[in-house]
Parts: structure tokens; C-alpha cells; sequence
């Protein structure tokens, strides 16, 4: 089951490890990206973030989706971070549970043209084309770094 799913451009990192893991209590944290299946640092790094105690599989999109469609963690409560709005639809749209949550979390692309959402969450055209078409398909969509943050409905703010 997932708890959550998250939109961080750096993935797992020691502020999203710590601070969500201890508010949300997965069994297992899952890693769906294309890129850092090709980069061994980046890799390196993601394992060093991740809390001991707590299951975690590195994964491209589509093995990450097939993690979460596996019968073998129907019961796990599953932490599922990717990088961009782009991979969390198609995450969306290729699993067979309903996702509650997605939390729009560090997007700091501040290219000439992306939107400033909130602190450290920038997003493209494209991207809030992305997040409308999560909203139709999840129960919220809320902003925010880290969960002491002001949870904000991403809605009110696009």
C-alpha cells in the first residue's frame, strides 16, 4: 500500500529520511527513476540517506511500478519517491491501487519560465499540466518540504 507518494528532485536525501519517515512509518522506501538506475554516485548517496531499519529497492519507473503492483507488498506500507511530476503520473496511471496522497516536495528547477510555488518548489508549464491530471486522479495533492511545513493543497496555488 503506498502511504505516499512524493515529487523530490533529489529523491532521498537526510531531510526527507528522517523527517517523513519518522511521521509516516513505512515498511519499505521505493525509489522510482530511470537516471539514477545509470548513476552509481547518485545511488551511493540514496543509500547512504536511507535510516537503518528500513527496507528500500532502487528502481527504474516501470520496475518500481511493478514493485508496487507485486502481491508480495500488498500489506507493506510503502514510501514511494520520483523526480518529477512527469514519472508520478505515469506512476499513477500504471499501478493497480488507488494512491490517497502525492506530496510535491523539492522541485528546485528555477529555469527562466517555471512557477514559484512555494520555497524550493518550482514548477515548469508541463509540470502543472501534470499536477492537474494527478489531482483528477488522487485524493490531494498538498506542498511541502518537510511535514512540520504548513501542509498547503497544491489547488490553490496553480
Amino acid at each position: 500500500m503506498v502511504v505516499i507518494l512524493r515529487v523530490d528532485d533529489r529523491l532521498l536525501h537526510g531531510q526527507v529520511a528522517f523527517s517523513w519517515l519518522n511521521l509516516l512509518g513505512p515498511d519499505a522506501i521505493v525509489i522510482a527513476n530511470d537516471e539514477v538506475m545509470t548513476n552509481e554516485i547518485q545511488k551511493t548517496a540514496i543509500k547512504m540517506a536511507k535510516p537503518t531499519g528500513v527496507k528500500m529497492s532502487i528502481r527504474s519507473l516501470k520496475g518500481g511500478i511493478d514493485l508496487i503492483n507485486d502481491e508480495r507488498v500488498r500489506n507493506l506500507k510503502l514510501f514511494v519517491v520520483v523526480k518529477t511530476t512527469e514519472d508520478a503520473l505515469a506512476l499513477i496511471n500504471s499501478i493497480h491501487e488507488h494512491i490517497s496522497l502525492v506530496n510535491i516536495g523539492g522541485l528546485s528547477n528555477r529555469t527562466k519560465g517555471n512557477n514559484k510555488i512555494v520555497k524550493g518548489v518550482y514548477l515548469s508549464d508541463q509540470d502543472i499540466i501534470n499536477v492537474k491530471e494527478i489531482m483528477k486522479k488522487v485524493d490531494k495533492v498538498d506542498v511541502r518540504i518537510v511535514p512540520t511545513d504548513p501542509n498547503k493543497n497544491i489547488a490553490t496555488l496553480i
